[in-house]
């Protein structure tokens, strides 16, 4: 199953959004908001356009893959992800990181580090809203372990 079926949760409702999206970009209006909502976090329902869904919701049209394109960067790479992170789930940080790591990659080194916050999953946690200071923290230790 797609990552995007699991953040909204049902398989049936993402196949409907699936079709609606290609249908409006057909009609050559992707840019504008779907007639349906999109179920995220928490059964949250947003407003959505077919641009967005296919380009970064829908892995058979995205080219938002960051797991095809993370071992195309030739620098060292920082993955930090907040504990409280409700948008990007737990696992997808180690697919960024086997991607990374495989043969042929272009990556000279790359680290991972969950920031600790003890909130509930979140939106706010996507955007280390209450963990900013352990986001610098993280970044600058692995800044100096860079050497810059």
């Amino acid at each position: 199953m797609e990552v995007t079926a699991h953040l909204i949760q049902d398989e049936d409702e993402y196949k409907v959004l699936v079709e609606a999206s290609l249908d409006a970009l057909k009609a050559g209006k992707a840019g504008e908001i779907l007639p349906i909502m999109m179920r995220w976090l928490g059964g949250v329902e947003t407003p959505v356009t077919a641009q967005h869904f296919l380009t970064y919701r829908d892995e058979q049209t995205s080219a938002a893959d960051g797991t095809y394109w993370i071992s195309r960067i030739p620098r060292p790479i920082l993955i930090l992800r907040d504990e409280a992170d409700g948008v990007v789930l737990p696992f997808e940080p180690f697919m960024l990181l086997s991607a990374a790591r495989a043969g042929g990659s272009l990556v000279p080194s790359v680290k991972y580090v969950l920031v600790p916050n003890r909130r509930l999953p979140s939106r706010e946690g996507h955007q280390f809203t209450d963990n900013a200071e352990a986001l610098i923290d993280a970044v600058a230790a692995w800044l100096a372990e860079q050497h810059l």
